[in-house]
């Protein structure tokens, strides 16, 4: 399904189109030698209050080179494009401007992207917004979905916002498409199974399917959980009619983008080839085996694809550019819910209340022991532009310190969904929306960081 990853300074997304670099400009020919000179005018913490994020400049080698961090991101080399301007060297859409210079350093870091515009100051008071005013804030803005936060399992704040449909508003039942934190039930799934001694996460794809060819028998389950088995995103479109005979020989075809194991690579269809060991192994379609084995020991009546059977009226419609379009199981689904390009990669439909008895089953090992949920939040590959790591359907920051949290976010063209846990903290963030806008991705941020600082 589709995803958009992380613009590099701002809305910390789940999934991007872009790929910044990570090595010295070959262009220096081009730059302004008092910019290279004194980059130290540059350096400091600089604060975008909107988004709620520290940005944090820094040189390197000798003072020679400048680099751009934020917490959540890998650092970012800066190259130089002119006066007390940078790039990320790779794209010009995206671009950093020093101005206001007092006492040999600069006040503030202009952020130029294709959505806009963006002043962080520097060593400015890094200033949180309460509850009551990000409430505003979002209805002054038109939020269309859920938000439910808890602490220590009491809620503190629920809410929902904007329209179901044309004749609707949306409510605290309101069902959404939650994209792909899809995965992360995949991923208990195929935990849960080798809890009872039927997978192992070290299996090869050989084990589980026929004619693998030679590049990819060796593709571990661990790898395809971790979005390392060198495996391209997709194949086809989310609503596609395909076979398992046909997805399976698309994929085997398919070329490897990055070696076995050796690099991050964000691919849905692991994330379907998953969902088809669930069902080879277990004997029950992909939904029955979740709907049995993890949505009812957490007690989730409203999760699912079509067992649930949905009232038309609990399942929201997206909307795009303000037009309504169709609910997400309206859309060209088989009996048995979507196809491949989506199925265990995408797609569940859900409620807010229903991720809130999902984030205390993790907490409280309902439906994998102490020992597999270990295992299930992780930091097994270190270092990509989605999260710092990953674990098994989960990204994963801060994993040593109390403020460690398992994050996961889902979009398509019409809904945008993003779960946080703080186990450490006993918080909770769910945000659940029927519109994709790129903003919905940096609310769980702003309520954490109020949270965070009570």
């Amino acid at each position: 399904m589709k995803t958009t990853n992380a613009i590099i300074i701002l809305l910390m997304l789940l999934f991007s189109s872009i790929a910044f670099s990570y090595t010295n400009s070959s262009e220096q020919n081009t730059t302004d030698k008092n910019t290279q000179d004194s980059l130290k005018q540059y350096v400091g913490e600089y604060v975008l209050e909107e988004a709620g994020m520290i940005i944090d400049i820094y040189t390197k080698v000798n003072d020679t080179q400048l680099f751009l961090f934020v917490e959540g991101q890998p650092e970012y080399e800066l190259v130089a494009t002119g006066k007390h301007k940078f790039s990320f060297e790779v794209s010009d859409d995206y671009n950093i401007e020093f101005k206001n210079p007092e006492n040999g350093f600069f006040k503030e870091l202009v952020a130029t992207q294709p959505d806009g515009t963006y002043t962080a100051i520097r060593n400015g008071e890094m200033k949180f917004d309460d509850l009551a005013t990000i409430d505003k804030k979002l209805t002054a803005r038109k939020f269309s979905g859920v938000i439910l936060v808890t602490q220590n399992d009491s809620i503190i704040f629920n809410k929902a916002y904007g329209k179901k449909n044309n004749q609707e508003m949306n409510d605290l039942n309101t069902v959404f498409d939650i994209c792909s934190i899809t995965k992360q039930f995949t991923a208990a799934g195929i935990l849960k199974l080798s809890m009872q001694n039927k997978v192992s996460t070290d299996d090869k794809l050989s084990k589980y399917f026929e004619d693998v060819p030679k590049d990819k028998k060796d593709i571990t389950i661990h790898q395809l959980l971790t979005h390392s088995s060198g495996l391209s995103d997709g194949i086809g479109g989310d609503y596609d009619v395909i076979t398992e005979e046909k997805f399976l020989k698309k994929v085997f075809r398919s070329e490897l983008i990055s070696p076995v194991g050796e690099k991050f690579n964000y691919s849905n269809m692991g994330y379907s080839l998953l969902g088809l060991i669930i069902e080879k192994v277990s004997g029950m379609d992909y939904e029955t085996f979740l709907n049995i084995e993890i949505f009812k020991p957490s007690k989730m009546k409203h999760t699912g694809y079509i067992i649930p059977d949905w009232n038309t009226s609990e399942v929201a419609n997206g909307f795009l550019d303000g037009k309504e379009a169709k609910k997400p199981n309206e859309e060209n689904w088989s009996e048995n819910g979507p196809y491949l390009n989506l199925k265990a990669n995408g797609g569940l439909l859900t409620r807010a209340s229903d991720l809130l008895l999902w984030s205390q089953a993790i907490r409280n090992h309902t439906v994998l022991d102490e020992a597999a949920t270990s295992k299930y939040l992780h930091p097994h590959f270190e270092f990509n532009d989605i999260y710092t790591h990953y674990g098994y359907g989960w990204g994963i920051e801060n994993n040593n310190s109390e403020d460690k949290l398992v994050v996961h976010g889902g979009a398509s063209d019409l809904f945008a969904s993003d779960l946080w846990i703080y186990p450490k903290k006993g918080i909770t963030i769910i945000v659940l929306s029927n519109t994709q806008e790129e903003y919905v991705y940096s609310i769980a941020r702003k309520i954490s960081n109020f949270l965070l600082i009570e």
